[in-house]
């Protein structure tokens, strides 16, 4: 794992030049700064996950686009995770640059838009303070799955049972469809299925699908009511709105709730239904598993 930080320089200034002592002493500073917050970032994470190998970097770029363009392009990375926080207007990266990741990424993407009841502050690291007690999901208590038949819910499935498994905290899978769209509700219906197959041995789940006058708006409504809300990379624009922490009916505020966008890459997208359907037909013992089809 990699705990990146992007430092952008003004275009006038060389990249050639970082470290030099030419290089800016304003500029030295910032990365010096950026340094210190990635160590502190790669430190919290180690303990979290001691058997898994975490190193820190560094980038200077005259803009983050090409970075992103260059580490979620090719096989350099399996997955890529971002924080997005809107706290007072001010957001960590450009819409545009979210959607070029979202569009265009060959790997994983997990897009977490921070809610009120999230601290992204890291703990000092000469503080007593147990990290337990600062950490934001360690006090939730309840996470939401937006089950949909779109192409991400394996991943959004896998992503539940992971946070679960590690925070102790209930998973709520929802499918909401409208009543009028009967083919809707049995691509749904599959993929709620294959949801609960995959949570099958989870402690403290629970799944439903229910119809809706307005999708969209119960979903936001719904997704308030939980500490982490998960979904697949949403195509309308109120959830758009919302994931990018734009401005949304006064009734939906304040956005207490971390939203989770997790987004399979589309070339995976075949051999992650061949795998997973190989498992259940393995596993199956009748009709107690779901099966996919090609059109899911």
């Amino acid at each position: 794992m990699t705990i990146a930080s992007i430092v952008t320089a003004p275009s006038e200034i060389s990249l050639d030049t970082v470290g030099n002592e030419s290089f800016s002493e304003e500029m030295t500073r910032v990365i010096d700064l950026a340094r210190d917050h990635v160590a502190n970032v790669r430190d919290a994470v180690a303990d979290y996950g001691e058997d898994v190998p975490v190193s820190g970097l560094v980038i200077v770029a005259h803009t983050p686009d090409d970075v992103f363009a260059e580490c979620t392009t090719g096989e350099r990375y399996d997955a890529v995770f971002l924080a997005q926080d809107n706290e007072n207007g001010q957001q960590l990266w450009d819409e545009s640059l979210l959607n070029m990741v979202l569009e265009t990424a060959d790997c994983a993407v997990y897009l977490e838009t921070l809610g009120t009841k999230a601290d992204p502050l890291l703990p000092d690291p000469e503080d007593a303070t147990d990290r337990d007690d600062v950490s934001a999901l360690d006090t939730a208590s309840n996470i939401l799955l937006a089950v949909g038949p779109g192409p991400h819910t394996i991943l959004g499935a896998e992503t539940a049972r992971a946070l679960g498994s590690t925070y102790g905290t209930s998973i709520r899978g929802v499918h909401l469809y409208e009543s009028t769209d009967a083919e809707r509700f049995q691509q749904g219906r599959k993929a709620l299925d294959l949801t609960e197959y995959v949570l099958s041995d989870f402690p403290d789940v629970e799944c439903e699908s229910r119809a809706s006058e307005d999708v969209v708006a119960e979903l936001l409504q719904e997704i308030e009511k939980y500490d982490v809300a998960i979904l697949g990379a949403p195509t309308k624009q109120p959830l758009l709105q919302r994931l990018f922490g734009q401005s949304v009916p006064d009734e939906l505020e304040p956005q207490t709730t971390s939203i989770l966008t997790v987004r399979q890459p589309s070339h995976a997208l075949s051999s992650v239904y061949y795998r997973w359907k190989r498992a259940i037909e393995r596993t199956s013992v009748g009709e107690d598993s779901p099966v996919l089809e090609d059109d899911f």
